[in-house]
């Protein structure tokens, strides 16, 4: 697990994906999970999380799940230093593997919303879920 920025080139090719979090300078978390086609993800560290699809750190901040992107090329990763608060560091790195956990069921549970989209909490979990711009990657068919 590493924290990263995303590059301006990644910026600029989902520029019209309203759902993609637009601040250039906010931190993702890099996460490698090998059952789902040896994809590349990356969660973004944010304040004022206000649903249960995340993962909590410290105050009202913590890993936002619904904004998990699938990163196609390691382009996209920006190499500068990433400074974060060292208490959030400390806590994102014990729960390391409950960040995986968390990613995998978040992901199931989107697929599995994907079949009954009329129910409202399905709907609203796909329109809010940056994972509706990378069906082709995570094997999903239309």
């Amino acid at each position: 697990m590493e924290f990263k920025f995303l590059t301006e080139n990644f910026y600029e090719k989902y520029e019209n994906y309203k759902e993609v979090e637009k601040k250039k300078n906010r931190p993702y978390t890099v996460v490698y999970i090998i059952e789902y086609n040896n994809l590349l993800f990356a969660i973004p560290l944010r304040h004022n999380i206000n649903h249960r699809y995340k993962i909590s750190t410290v105050d009202n901040k913590g890993l936002d799940l619904s904004k998990v992107l699938v990163i196609t090329d390691r382009k996209y990763i920006d190499n500068k230093k990433v400074f974060i608060n060292d208490e959030e560091y400390k806590l994102l790195k014990n729960k390391e593997r409950k960040i995986v956990s968390e990613l995998q069921k978040y992901i199931k549970l989107y697929k599995k919303a994907l079949k009954k989209p009329e129910i409202k909490r399905n709907k609203s979990l796909i329109e809010k879920s940056c994972l509706q711009y990378f069906h082709k990657e995570l094997g999903i068919e239309k």
